[in-house]
């Protein structure tokens, strides 16, 4: 029988070993993602609820944080921030950065997250992508919404991306992150497989001998006839795949 200094040292002991035990499996599982590339997530957020999201993101994955912040600050009041964001898109504005991304060139995948703000991404976004040089980089955009303009949004980010690589994106309601894990895992396997299946700048998908391609209206995709709001749905291999394509 141990005395009781000896009982307090070992049990002290015990309780370091599983704490060391337990950052090891959270950074193991961490580097797991993306084969070790280097992951930045950028997002804007006015309310929250992007910020939630980008950070469910980097506990998950280990990802650098970085916060697109104004350099003028958009107002509090719900009200009065509405009327300034819809005279930025009436506008075609691009509103001024406060801080850039000092290392842009270090990164390998760029998450990109927005909140939808009139039907699109806010103005801000645009600011930030026509910023830096992403041909040589994966994008995978991210978006919050209330009800409605999800794909839209995503598509929006993709749109201001035109030469990166694209996986599947992520819309999540009121800024809930109880999917992130589970799209987290699919798109790594995008990437591991080198599958661009999501999101993508690739021509308007055709129906081929392997796969079906259907309009959100259920109808099946054929060269002559493909969906003007450019979303499709892809079956192949006992998977549905939704896409979305910029030509």
């Amino acid at each position: 029988m141990c005395t009781n200094i000896i009982c307090i040292k070992m049990k002290r002991i015990s309780t370091l070993f599983a704490l060391i035990s337990l950052l090891a499996i959270c950074a193991n599982a961490q580097n797991n993602y993306f084969e070790g590339a280097r992951v930045l997530i950028a997002y804007f957020s006015w309310s929250g609820n992007t910020q939630r999201v980008a950070e469910e993101i980097h506990n998950i994955t280990g990802g650098d944080l970085y916060r697109i912040e104004p350099a003028t600050p958009y107002p509090d009041d719900y009200a009065e921030c509405t009327e300034v964001a819809l005279a930025e898109r009436d506008n075609d504005a691009r509103p001024a950065i406060a801080a850039p991304v000092d290392n842009m060139d270090d990164y390998d995948i760029v998450f990109i997250g927005c909140p939808v703000w009139w039907h699109t991404a806010p103005m801000i976004m645009s600011t930030f992508a026509e910023s830096y040089d992403f041909s040589n980089k994966t994008i995978v955009p991210f978006c919050t919404y209330a009800s409605t303009y999800r794909d839209e949004t995503l598509q929006k980010i993709v749109d201001l991306t035109p030469n990166s690589n694209h996986l599947t994106g992520l819309g999540a309601r009121s800024g809930s992150t109880s999917g992130v894990r589970n799209w987290l895992e699919q798109i790594d396997d995008e990437w591991n497989n080198n599958i661009q299946s999501g999101i993508s700048t690739a021509k308007t998908p055709t129906a081929g001998s392997d796969a079906k391609v259907y309009d959100m209206s259920g109808r099946m995709v054929t060269d002559d006839n493909t969906a003007n709001h450019k979303i499709y749905i892809i079956k192949k291999d006992n998977r549905t795949v939704k896409t979305m394509t910029t030509k």
